[in-house]
């Protein structure tokens, strides 16, 4: 019974540390795709585009932080 509970707490660690994973992975494509707006865009755009990239900028931060600290908690566990 404990290695079929320990076996699924391996599981549900993996399947989080994926999704944590694939959401940083996400926001780090959207991010560069933010910064390649940013530097083609118009004199027009220039201000938006930027404060698009920054907003990129941080959700990629964000998801990598949450990465960072899921993987410490499954490692030290």
């Amino acid at each position: 019974m404990f290695d079929e509970t320990e076996a699924d707490v391996a599981t549900i660690t993996v399947a989080v540390i994926d999704d944590a994973y694939c959401a940083w992975f996400t926001a780090e494509s959207e991010c560069q795709m933010a910064l390649r707006d940013w530097f083609h865009a118009s004199r027009d755009g220039r201000e938006f585009a930027y404060l698009a990239y920054v907003a990129a900028l941080d959700r990629e931060e964000a998801s990598a932080r949450d990465m960072a600290r899921l993987w410490d908690s499954a490692r030290s566990a």
